[in-house]
């Protein structure tokens, strides 16, 4: 157990880095390395220290995590069959995120204003990727709207996170966390449906693994700075 604990990380790097060779040299199993990133961060968080677990891991946060898991399985093979429920499962992630992200620290009235500098600037960014798409998102257009939409709203939260008087470094991981899920999605959407790039693939999974690394490393500190 105690090895699992301390090596646990490098191997979620490693899966990630094999599964994006697999992709790059067209290998098999591409699909199976790629369901193993989730589970591996799992394991970290259910391997820890038992002082250090009791508090960081939060109901909504794990129903989170696996509809991220959901999405990933889905999206394995991508076609037009998948996508559409592959994107309701992130949306779905993305729900939960925001009550986790609640539960940690209640908007306040005093503390609105970098919230909403994060909307805003989400709001014109996804604006003009919307808009540079247009019509090549074909029936993905209401779809990709409400998932920018809960992007939006996730990443504000996660913001407002960083204004906890005890959270506040770990609220840094969950905003850049969700930050890098955003760059995730924005390559995977725009290569989806405009560059078809076979290769920018790995971009999209070098961030998206990144993006859950970056989480779940937020969900394990929680109970420290807690109690610090």
């Amino acid at each position: 157990m105690e090895w699992i604990r301390r090596n646990i990380l490098y191997l979620f790097w490693m899966i990630l880095i094999v599964h994006c060779l697999f992709h790059f040299f067209h290998l098999p199993f591409v699909g199976i390395s790629k369901l193993l990133l989730i589970p591996t961060l799992l394991v970290y968080l259910f391997t820890r220290k038992k002082e250090d677990a009791l508090a960081g891991i939060n109901f909504f946060y794990l129903v989170a995590i696996v509809f991220a898991f959901i999405g990933d399985m889905l999206l394995v093979i991508i076609n037009d069959l998948l996508f559409l429920p592959g994107m309701i499962s992130y949306i779905v992630n993305l729900f939960f995120l925001c009550i986790f992200f609640l539960q940690l620290y209640k908007i306040r009235l005093d503390q609105l204003f970098k919230p909403l500098m994060v909307l805003l600037i989400l709001a014109v960014i996804g604006y003009f990727v919307y808009g540079f798409l247009g019509d090549k998102l074909k029936q993905f257009q209401l779809p990709v709207l409400v998932y920018m939409f809960f992007v939006a709203i996730t990443a504000a939260l996660a913001m407002n996170t960083t204004q906890h008087p005890q959270l506040h470094k770990t609220g840094w991981y969950f905003f850049i966390g969700i930050l890098v899920f955003i760059v995730s999605n924005t390559i995977l959407v725009l290569n989806r449906f405009h560059f078809l790039y076979h290769n920018l693939y790995i971009a999209v999974m070098l961030t998206y693994g990144t993006a859950q690394y970056l989480l779940v490393r937020g969900v394990a500190l929680v109970s420290k700075d807690v109690r610090s």
